[in-house]
């Protein structure tokens, strides 16, 4: 019985974001900046399976690499060949934040500061200099 209720309980990510201290939400703000068509949607795909995952696992979530990026993890997908990522970190059970979204070109990141950034944004949320708020799936709005 115990397999049989493992199997089909429904996990239920929540997923958060980076706000500026002005305001401004960086998922909200990336997915803006995606080209309508296949890379929004292939985006909202990936972060509508991924709520829904019991475990993430690698090649969906990798760890960043570099004592500076300690406790930092990517979530990953591709649109097209195009590889995209999110980086943020684990707050609580079933609890993602995500601090800013990027495309992975071989070793390097556009914006090519991405990862520093996150590491910055998560040191903001950390002081109080900045906040969080819940990001709502496309299918949620």
């Amino acid at each position: 019985m115990l397999l049989y209720e493992k199997q089909y309980m429904m996990a239920r990510w929540k997923l958060n974001q980076y706000v500026s201290p002005s305001g401004r939400k960086s998922i909200d703000d990336r997915r803006k900046d995606l080209p309508v068509g296949a890379p929004r949607a292939d985006m909202d795909v990936f972060l509508k399976f991924m709520v829904k995952a019991l475990e993430w696992e690698y090649p969906d979530i990798d760890s960043l690499k570099g004592d500076r990026f300690a406790g930092l993890t990517e979530l990953r997908w591709k649109s097209g060949r195009v590889p995209h990522r999110i980086f943020g970190y684990k707050t609580g059970d079933f609890e993602y934040l995500m601090l800013i979204g990027c495309t992975h070109n071989g070793k390097k990141y556009s914006p090519v500061d991405a990862m520093e950034t996150a590491r910055t944004r998560k040191i903001q949320i950390e002081n109080g200099e900045a906040s969080t708020c819940e990001y709502r799936l496309i299918t949620d709005r």
